[in-house]
């Protein structure tokens, strides 16, 4: 009588080794988190600040104005932004913008490690924040 469920645990803990440990060896996983996107209200509209993961710990980070009556307009304000390591002394890491046809900012970098990363936005005399998780 014993016999039988120490052969059903054998068999469950083979099965979970065999297929739970080696499968996906060969798939290669993403590094990265998912788009973070945060909103700032300010006098012509709304600010919108996305952080968009790419590969091997790469990133984009947009920067958008969109106005009151719901248009998106073109804007010649540069946005400033760095980033730094929630956590860490590692200083903070500019990010240079440059403006795209469609009047929206665009910049690129990478994440040196994984983990908690806060991005400073100055725009038109303000300044906020966005905080995003690489992985």
């Amino acid at each position: 009588m014993i016999a039988i469920p120490l052969v059903l645990l054998a068999a469950t803990v083979g099965a979970f080794l065999i297929f739970g440990l080696s499968g996906g060896r060969d798939v290669a996983t993403s590094t990265d988190s998912a788009e973070t996107t945060v909103a700032r209200n300010i006098s012509d509209g709304r600010l919108l600040i996305t952080v968009r993961p790419r590969q091997e710990g790469a990133f984009e980070i947009v920067s958008r104005l969109e106005r009151d009556d719901g248009g998106n307009d073109a804007t010649l304000i540069q946005p400033g932004v760095s980033m730094t390591m929630i956590g860490h002394d590692m200083g903070r890491t500019p990010i240079p913008m440059y403006r795209r046809s469609d009047g929206s900012w665009n910049g690129t970098g990478s994440f040196p490690m994984s983990g908690r990363w806060r991005f400073q936005v100055s725009f038109d005399g303000e300044i906020f924040e966005l905080d995003h998780t690489a992985r």
